[in-house]
């Protein structure tokens, strides 16, 4: 077994500091997004402020899914500036110590976060993502509001387009409902009751609509004959698994076993699900750019920097804006069914392993210039503006 020596810790602890750093930056930076949303469950919806903390910590893995490569970048640039700026690697390097053996305690940071990502990709987030489906699920049963608005034709759930005139909380939550169910293609209803009210069937686990003093308007497909039908009351069945699942659950937010059935169902019925493919592509890729930014980090992090730790925190967020850029092109490229899944999915991988080992070869054998950063291409950009602008 490899020894681990006072230099691979000493390495570690530098990169770690920063990137914790980054992971709480980065994470908050991509929660306030969300927070509109969530703001307005409290709001308008009347959802409990812990509920909505309890949906945020669901949503929290897909976002630590993301955050955790870019982390590893800011970590090693910050961490390596440090050192390089205190001319502490000039020294280890003077001690006969390569970039490669110093960039082994980085890699192992880098593999432990690999495999952190990937276990939130394949593991945590599936069940996040399920378990909020069902807190989901389990607000549209208790809050009528939440499910339905009014004087909206709402069309959330499969089949069913639902209209309502006024909606309030309480026994008898609905006023003038209109309802057009199409979920049997042979013999479609229209429905038109004065009040209703949303039940939950907690032994069933399904949401029933139940109506008030209306009619139920149909037309028979096969005989083409027509029909209307009066009720007192009138139960409306939604079952969850197959309505709810389909309102709140995108390719993204499917749990794995879920998105493997949709990718299997396309490709039986012959029209692939190029979304759900795509995505199951991005969960393996993802992880992967961990290591690309680690190795890159260590090369960028020996160049000086004018401007100090913020702008490699800037070249940081740079460099992931750059790869976060393709693998948009590849997501679109591999959804349109224009490219493999895969093939597409790893265009930002292919682009960033190669500059990532060509710029760490050129620093561990000093044929690089280490004497200019990758900022000074603005700062020079800076200086020379400022000397067109300065009096002859």
């Amino acid at each position: 077994m490899p020894r681990i020596t006072i230099l691979d810790r000493y390495v570690a602890r530098e990169v770690l500091g920063p990137f914790f750093m980054g992971v709480a930056l980065l994470t908050f930076a991509l929660v306030t997004g969300k927070l509109l949303k969530l703001t307005d469950m409290v709001v308008n919806h009347g959802v409990a402020v812990t509920e909505v903390l309890g949906l945020m910590g669901y949503i929290m893995p897909a976002f630590l899914e993301l955050t955790f490569p870019m982390a590893v970048l800011l970590g090693v640039l910050l961490g390596f500036g440090r050192m390089s700026g205190d001319r502490e690697m000039i020294a280890a390097r003077a001690c006969g110590v390569s970039l490669y053996r110093i960039a082994v305690p980085v890699m192992l940071v880098a593999t432990v976060v690999y495999a952190l990502s990937s276990w939130f990709a394949f593991s945590i987030r599936p069940w996040a993502n399920l378990s909020l489906d069902h807190r989901l699920f389990y607000l549209t049963r208790t809050r009528i509001s939440s499910v339905l608005k009014e004087k909206v034709f709402n069309s959330g759930f499969k089949g069913l387009v639902i209209y309502v005139d006024k909606v309030s909380e309480g026994a008898q939550g609905l006023e003038g409902v209109m309802i057009s169910d199409a979920r049997t293609p042979e013999q479609q209803n229209t429905i038109i009751a004065r009040r209703g009210t949303l039940i939950p069937e907690e032994r069933a686990n399904n949401l029933t609509l139940r109506l008030f003093d209306g009619s139920i308007f149909g037309v028979d497909a096969t005989t083409n004959q027509s029909h209307v039908t009066s009720f007192r009351t009138y139960d409306l069945v939604i079952p969850p698994n197959e309505d709810m699942e389909s309102t709140w659950l995108s390719p993204d937010e499917m749990p794995y076993a879920t998105l493997m059935a949709a990718i299997a169902k396309g490709r039986e019925s012959g029209k692939p699900d190029h979304e759900a493919e795509t995505e199951l592509a991005r969960k393996y890729m993802i992880p992967v750019a961990t290591l690309l930014f680690a190795m890159l980090g260590v090369s960028l992090g020996l160049k000086p920097a004018r401007g100090g730790q913020s702008e490699r925190f800037g070249v940081s967020v740079a460099l992931f804006f750059f790869y976060y850029s393709l693998m948009r092109v590849g997501q679109t490229l591999g959804e349109r069914g224009a490219l493999n899944a895969f093939v597409a999915m790893a265009i930002p991988d292919v682009v960033f392993v190669a500059l990532a080992i060509w710029l760490f070869i050129r620093a561990a054998e000093d044929k690089g210039n280490e004497g200019s950063g990758p900022g000074d291409i603005i700062w020079n950009l800076i200086e020379r503006w400022e000397r067109s602008r300065s009096p002859a």
